[in-house]
C-alpha cells in the first residue's frame, strides 16, 4: 500500500493566491485527491500492461480498484492498493513450450508441469494438484517485483505534478467560477 501526503503550507499559498476560503479549500483538496489517485491508477494500469506484457488490461483492472480517501483531523489523506500476487500464465504473451524437466513460459521454468489448453483453448503451463489425473491447476508466474519496481519509478514519480495541477484547477473552479457553490 503506498500513502502519499501533501504539503499543508503550499496548499494554503495556493488557496490564499485565489482567496479560496477553508470550505472551498476542504472540497477542492477533497476532489483533487480523488482524481490523482485515479489518473495514477489509469497510469499504472497502462504501464503495467506493456512492462509485463499482458494480453489484456483486465486482469490488472481487478487489481488495481481500490483506493481509500479518509478525512483525518487535517485535510485528509489517500491510500492506494495495488494487488501483486502472482498471476496466472495464460494472461501473459508468449507462448508456453514443453520442457524435459516440465514446461516453461516468459522466461520462467515450471519444473513437474506441463502444456496443455485451458477453458479458452489457450496453450498455458498446468500442474496437477495430486498424484491423481485430476484436478489440474493452471500455474502462476510472480509479477510482484517487476511491477513494484515500475510503480515506484515510473508512476509515482510524478504524483506531485499531477496532484497541484489539479489542486489549482479545481480551486480556481471553485473560486472564480463558483463551481460546487449552491
Amino acid at each position: 500500500m503506498l500513502a502519499f501526503d501533501f504539503d499543508a503550507q503550499e496548499l494554503k499559498q495556493i488557496a490564499d493566491e485565489f482567496d479560496a476560503s477553508e470550505k472551498d479549500l476542504q472540497f477542492a483538496y477533497s476532489r483533487a485527491l480523488r482524481r490523482t489517485a485515479q489518473t495514477m491508477k489509469t497510469r499504472a494500469r497502462k504501464g503495467l500492461r506493456t512492462k509485463l506484457q499482458l494480453r489484456t488490461a483486465g486482469e490488472l483492472r481487478k487489481r488495481l480498484q481500490g483506493f481509500r480517501f479518509k478525512r483525518g483531523k487535517g485535510l485528509g489523506d489517500v491510500k492506494m492498493w495495488f494487488g501483486l500476487n502472482d498471476m496466472r500464465v495464460s494472461a501473459f504473451k508468449g507462448r508456453a513450450a514443453q520442457t524435459a524437466g516440465g514446461a516453461s513460459f516468459g522466461g520462467h521454468d515450471f519444473a513437474g508441469a506441463f502444456v496443455a489448453k485451458n477453458a479458452k483453448g489457450r496453450r498455458t503451463v498446468m500442474r496437477r494438484v495430486s498424484g491423481k489425473a485430476w484436478p489440474i491447476r493452471e500455474e502462476r508466474a510472480p509479477i510482484e517485483d517487476e511491477a513494484q519496481r515500475f510503480i515506484e519509478d515510473e508512476v509515482f514519480d510524478e504524483i506531485e505534478e499531477v496532484f497541484f495541477k489539479i489542486f489549482l484547477a479545481e480551486v480556481r473552479a471553485r473560486t472564480i467560477y463558483g463551481v460546487g457553490s449552491a
